[in-house]
């Protein structure tokens, strides 16, 4: 979303969550919530009057911030007006996630001893990889593709709330926007399929590019520009 800033005049606020295992995925929507709670009744008293209509807001996030853009979706009211994501994490109980994926990553394998302190449930939460651990860090999400785990280090339990198409019929989603290449090794590709499904059978409006032989992280080529998605996020905002 960064490269649209100047070319369409949009404030764009990066949000820092708790990370997971020492937090859940509950404690990390709180966190989304109280930004949202932010942005609508506090920023405009830092940036001054008549700067940003913090009432127009849109959701984005790739991976992991794809997914909760869509829980801000399903659950903070009143709605965004518009949800954006790429390549997101759509259901930690579906099959790519409790499906060891050690297939798509070859010979890797995680040194659990390595990842020891990130995997302690009672270590400090943070927000962010601190400087000098950035390699061990990084290995969490490898060394839960193999042990298909996700669930578990999000705290999710066997109800629905969490598992996004599970839960449009009943909490409905606004117009919506995914990315999402079908080369995808990191988040499988049914994941956004699913919710696409969904919201098309249910008559929401909601916009889907399916890009054929790309793998995660595709965007940040320097070439990829996702204009079908700002001239949604335009329709809509």
């Amino acid at each position: 979303m960064t490269r649209g800033i100047r070319k369409y005049n949009y404030a764009l606020v990066s949000a820092d969550y708790r990370l997971a295992p020492q937090v859940g995925v509950q404690d990390i929507f709180e966190d989304v919530q109280d930004c949202i709670a932010f942005i609508r009744t506090e920023l405009a008293k830092h940036t001054g009057p008549d700067v940003l209509d913090t009432q127009r807001l849109a959701v984005s996030g790739s991976s992991a911030g794809g997914y909760l853009s869509l829980l801000a979706g399903l659950y903070i009211n009143p709605k965004p007006k518009v949800i954006l994501c790429i390549y997101p994490v759509t259901d930690p109980l579906g099959n790519f996630f409790t499906t060891s994926q050690l297939h798509n990553l070859g010979t890797a394998r995680t040194d659990s001893a390595s990842i020891t302190e990130f995997l302690d449930p009672q270590s400090d939460a943070i927000t962010n990889t601190a400087p000098g651990d950035e390699s061990n860090r990084n290995k969490m999400y490898n060394y839960m593709l193999e042990k298909a785990n996700l669930g578990a280090l999000l705290r999710i339990g066997s109800g629905d709330r969490f598992r996004i198409a599970k839960s449009i019929f009943q909490y409905g989603l606004p117009p919506t926007y995914i990315v999402h290449p079908d080369g995808d090794q990191d988040v499988g590709i049914d994941q956004s399929d699913e919710v696409v499904g969904v919201m098309v059978g249910l008559n929401m409006e909601v916009g889907y590019k399916r890009v054929h032989g790309l793998s995660h992280f595709f965007d940040l080529d320097e070439h990829v520009q996702l204009e079908d998605m700002y001239r949604f996020l335009l329709k809509h905002l």
